[in-house]
């Protein structure tokens, strides 16, 4: 009986040291724990990685936005911080580590490049390597950390713009789109809240019709020629298509300016070049039609706003630089809706003609015994008319000289104003637009193109 019992022991003894079943259990529990572990570090990671991406795409967006207030105007430290700051509240409002970042916020800028960098980095708290603060001590950290950096370049440039923007009668219905047009372009280029110091941009405002109201600087260079309504048109001589000084001292120089048109749009006046922000405004929204289309007249007085050889004119602060100046860029918008049809010269006429041709508004100046000579006011349309042959010498003329021209057909297909706008704008540079809205969107995208040329380089 004893030896029974013993054979028995021995039996379950060796079935139980054989049998390989009771260590399954413990090891699918330990594989449960290392599966849980593995998936939580890849979410842990994963949240991490995507926490970066958000960092990066802010920090990408804060970047460029104070590239683009550096490129129009001088910053002080504290409001690059703020504007990066702000720009961080914009794009991460719901990101855990909002506040983290924000902290760490920092940046550089090369002003010899042009060049700002903006850094930040971040933690995020791990929520599965950290179950209970157990999984920490033995698996991994508490948080994972993550930081990246954006490099922007900014204009080093100081920018000279005019904008050349036909007030004539046919624009009368459009006046209310030209001026928000207008508008959008000075936001970009002088946005709200930049002082005159501050800003990088000076703009001129030079609108025209049958020629350029020159207001308080008319009598200067038209000899009296200009009327009541300071309408100044042609320039005479050798020096037509040029943008040499006017010879204030000499009639007979060859170098003075005609007038001739009653056809001026009253207000406002030429604006001549400032970074006073509320000076432009009110330039354009004073904006009003009236006359004829002497095109070649407005690119004229938009150039002579931009070229040094005419500091003597403007006020100090309106001093165009030097075509030399490497820190400074110039540029023009030509804008139109229709065919350049007008344009003066210098006729002999009786008196009898002359009262005639006063009568008809072809002249503003007194009409003098015998036979005299008078500015007398032509028609000529088309691509092939004197008016547009004169307009595209003046642009050919002010490209040459370093001036990047811009240049928008405002209204229907017109061939002839069309070919006009195309030769006088650079290469890539002409824009047509049909309604309010597309005159808007392309104001708004010259002055983000003239940003983009002006950071680029």
């Amino acid at each position: 009986m004893r030896k029974f019992r013993s054979t028995i022991s021995r039996s379950l003894i060796s079935r139980l040291v054989g049998d390989r079943r009771g260590a399954v259990l413990p090891l699918f529990g330990i594989m449960v724990i290392l599966m849980i572990a593995i998936s939580g570090v890849a979410v842990d990671v994963s949240r991490t990685v995507n926490a970066r991406e958000k960092l990066s795409y802010a920090l990408d967006a804060a970047a460029l936005s104070v590239a683009a207030d550096l490129s129009t105007s001088l910053m002080t430290d504290a409001e690059i911080k703020e504007a990066l700051a702000d720009s961080f509240k914009a794009n991460l409002n719901s990101a855990e580590f909002l506040d983290e970042a924000i902290k760490n916020l920092d940046y550089t800028i090369d002003a010899e490049n042009g060049l700002i960098t903006v850094t930040s980095t971040a933690t995020l708290n791990n929520y599965f390597i950290d179950i209970g603060g157990y999984m920490k001590e033995n698996l991994g950290p508490e948080t994972f950390a993550f930081g990246t950096s954006s490099q922007v370049a900014y204009s080093r440039f100081d920018v000279e713009l005019a904008m050349v923007l036909d007030v004539t009668g046919s624009m009368g219905p459009y006046v209310s789109a030209l001026k928000e047009a207008a508008q959008s372009a000075l936001d970009i280029l002088i946005p709200v809240g930049t002082s005159e110091a501050d800003s990088k941009v000076r703009i001129s405002i030079v609108p025209y019709s049958e020629g350029v109201n020159l207001g308080e600087f008319a009598n200067k260079v038209a000899n009296g020629a200009q009327g009541t309504q300071n309408c100044v048109t042609e320039r005479t001589g050798t020096a037509q298509y040029t943008d040499l000084a006017h010879d204030y001292d000499s009639k007979d120089s060859g170098t003075y300016f005609g007038g001739g048109s009653s056809g001026c749009a009253p207000s406002p006046q030429l604006e001549p070049l400032t970074a006073k922000r509320n000076k432009i405004e009110t330039a354009i929204k004073k904006l009003t039609a009236s006359g004829g289309t002497a095109g070649q007249t407005g690119i004229s007085w938009g150039w002579y706003t931009l070229s040094p050889n005419w500091a003597d004119l403007w006020p100090k602060t309106s001093t165009p630089a030097s075509y030399s100046d490497e820190k400074v860029l110039k540029f023009a918008i030509i804008m139109t809706d229709g065919d350049f049809n007008r344009y003066y010269d210098k006729a002999y006429l009786s008196k009898k003609n002359c009262k005639k041709y006063k009568n008809y508004g072809y002249i503003t100046e007194t009409c003098k015994k015998g036979t005299n000579q008078y500015w007398l006011r032509y028609g000529s349309g088309g691509y092939s008319g004197t008016s547009s042959k004169r307009a595209v010498k003046h642009c050919a003329a002010m490209k040459d000289a370093g001036v990047e021209v811009f240049s928008i057909f405002f209204g229907s297909y017109k061939s002839d104003p069309i070919k006009v706008m195309k030769e006088c704008a650079n290469t890539g540079n002409y824009y047509q637009a049909s309604s309010k809205t597309e005159l808007v969107q392309a104001f708004a995208n010259i002055a983000k193109k003239i940003q983009s040329i002006y950071i680029a380089k």
